[in-house]
């Protein structure tokens, strides 16, 4: 009995460590859990923290340009055809056989050359005709003025009577008409002979011969063209709005296909006083000296009309230039502290590759031209270039041509 109660009575203590064990068990692995959790997070924040702070400091590569001063140019573009200043067709004042012709196609000819030949031996005819019948009246004139001074002086005396002197005077005044007659048609004939042969009336370049030797030509029937193109005029078309700016004698700059890398200069010599009513633009014309020949009359041109030149203007490049809702910025680098600083900036004249600055710059100070799409305000940078000074004045070193 005794031993019965005691096993009884132990029973219910050893159930109750077992439910206690199986309870304690799982909280344990939880508070690991837990704990592990939260070395995982902390350690995954300052992870991250880290990698925020090596983003931040981790230098941007940029290539600098200084703030330069240079020449600007006001400048307004057009579009012309190049014409030669002086263009001639030539043509026969005289009905004709052509007989000869004395240029090469397309070539170069001198004022006075002979370039055409028409058949003179009928002109030659009738003119040594007129040339005989000239003397023939000049010998009869003077005849006639010795007999009429013989007449007159017996006159004087009353030796031969008033008709006999009239008849005299008539002879000599008819003879006398006869003679500027003849001389007249002898000068017709010589500028006929003369036009037989036909010279190149300025020095320049001539077209394909229009007509073959052997041809008949008549008065006025044109034979080929001479170009003067030593001075070429462009016509081009500008807005209205330019018109009082625009002088005799300002520059401008035209580009042909041809060259691309030559611009050659000329002078304004001619502004339209009227606009063009379906375009409200008007005309200026200017004279581009081509002495060389490398310009062709015909040839498409672009034409630049420099209205006005501004001096020592400061310019950064234009890549540089960010564009915002307000405007622009740029990002300006002191070379000694190698950190990026925003800068409004207000913009004036523009040309290839550089703009320039009308506020918020001074010269000398380096502005980003490359790398500034990762920069923001204070971020450090790592300077691979910096810009020579003179980067501006290299611009300009397309040849700009002056007399060819």
């Amino acid at each position: 009995m005794s031993s019965a109660n005691g096993s009884d009575s132990q029973k219910p203590e050893k159930e109750k460590r077992s439910i206690i064990g199986r309870l304690i068990t799982p909280l344990v692995v939880i508070v690991i859990v837990l704990i592990l959790g939260a070395l995982v997070f902390r350690g995954g924040e300052e992870a991250e923290t880290n990698g925020d702070r090596s983003q931040r400091t981790r230098a941007i590569s940029v290539d600098l340009a200084p703030v330069a001063a240079t020449n600007l140019r006001d400048i307004v573009n057009g579009v012309g055809t190049l014409d030669p200043i002086q263009e001639v067709r030539i043509k026969p004042e005289i009905h004709g056989k052509l007989m000869a012709v004395n240029f090469e196609e397309g070539g170069f000819v001198q004022k006075g050359q002979v370039l055409f030949e028409i058949e003179d031996e009928k002109i030659t005819s009738q003119y040594d005709a007129r040339k005989a019948a000239l003397q023939s009246a000049r010998i009869r004139l003077e005849n006639l003025r010795r007999n009429f001074d013989r007449v007159s002086s017996l006159r004087e005396r009353n030796l031969v009577s008033e008709d006999q002197f009239d008849n005299a005077k008539t002879e000599l005044d008819a003879a006398s008409s006869d003679v500027k007659r003849l001389e007249a048609e002898l000068a017709l004939a010589e500028k006929q002979v003369q036009d037989t042969i036909i010279h190149a009336p300025f020095d320049g370049y001539i077209s394909r011969q229009l007509v073959d030797p052997g041809t008949f030509v008549t008065a006025g029937e044109p034979l080929a063209v001479v170009y003067k193109i030593d001075l070429l005029q462009i016509s081009f078309y500008i807005p209205a709005k330019y018109a009082p700016r625009v002088r005799p004698g300002q520059d401008i700059h035209a580009s042909v296909a041809a060259y691309p890398d030559r611009r050659f200069r000329g002078k304004v010599d001619f502004i339209s006083p009227t606009a063009d009513q379906a375009t409200r633009k008007f005309r200026v014309r200017a004279n581009i000296d081509n002495p060389e020949s490398k310009l062709m009359p015909g040839s498409f041109a672009s034409v630049q009309l420099v209205l006005d030149v501004r001096e020592d203007r400061p310019v950064i490049p234009e890549q540089s230039l960010v564009t915002t809702r307000e405007g622009y910025i740029v990002y300006v680098v002191d070379p000694d502290d190698k950190i990026a600083r925003i800068r409004e900036v207000r913009t004036g004249l523009r040309e290839p590759g550089r703009v320039e600055v009308m506020a918020g710059l001074s010269a000398g100070e380096q502005v980003v031209v490359y790398g500034h799409l990762q920069l923001d305000d204070g971020s450090p940078v790592n300077i691979v270039d910096t810009w020579d000074e003179n980067w501006a004045a290299d611009l300009t070193n397309t040849s700009i041509v002056q007399g060819g």
